[in-house]
């Protein structure tokens, strides 16, 4: 038997299924994005509207957390609570709870505000967002094919683009 032999059977995927695989795709390539740069690039800042790549992971996961609680309390699922809240991470981290934007996510901060956060090292930012992305793909698997939730996944769309024009910037300045 070859290997084109082996491959299965196609079949067409359900909105759920689409929207899982597409979600672990985002979550992939932006944990893969921002684990491949130094804690120097993942802290660095492109200026006052082009926050860090570590703000840019932080925020994706904390609307991805969000976004999970949500899903798991309407389905009465556990756990109910954000991986945010759960870890106690603002206090863990020094960041004042109830001035982080809307909801604790960086949303509608002032650029000055956003700037002045300061996360802690790369392995723990992306940890958190591994657990957050976990979390989200945990909630897709809740939602039924009638629920519309793509705007989420062009949130994190965006902040992956956001990534990767870092990436690219930061390539320029260090050439």
């Amino acid at each position: 038997m070859t290997n084109v032999d082996k491959v299965p059977e196609a079949r067409p995927r359900s909105l759920g299924e689409t929207l899982l695989r597409s979600y672990r795709l985002a979550h992939e390539r932006l944990l893969k994005a921002a684990e491949e740069l130094s804690p120097d690039q993942f802290a660095w800042s492109a200026g006052p509207s082009l926050h860090s790549v570590a703000w840019q992971l932080w925020h994706a996961a904390r609307w991805d957390d969000v976004f999970a609680s949500y899903f798991h309390r309407a389905a009465a699922q556990e756990p109910r609570t954000q991986v945010w809240e759960r870890e106690s991470l603002a206090d863990r981290w020094s960041l004042p709870s109830g001035s982080l934007g809307r909801r604790d996510t960086g949303t509608e901060l002032s650029d000055e505000a956003a700037e002045e956060i300061r996360f802690p090292a790369q392995e723990e930012v992306v940890g958190y967002a591994r657990l957050a992305f976990a979390y989200a793909d945990e909630a897709i698997q809740l939602i039924s094919d009638d629920q519309h939730v793509l705007i989420y996944l062009e949130h994190l769309s965006r902040h992956l683009g956001m990534i990767e024009s870092i990436r690219g910037l930061q390539k320029s300045v260090s050439s």
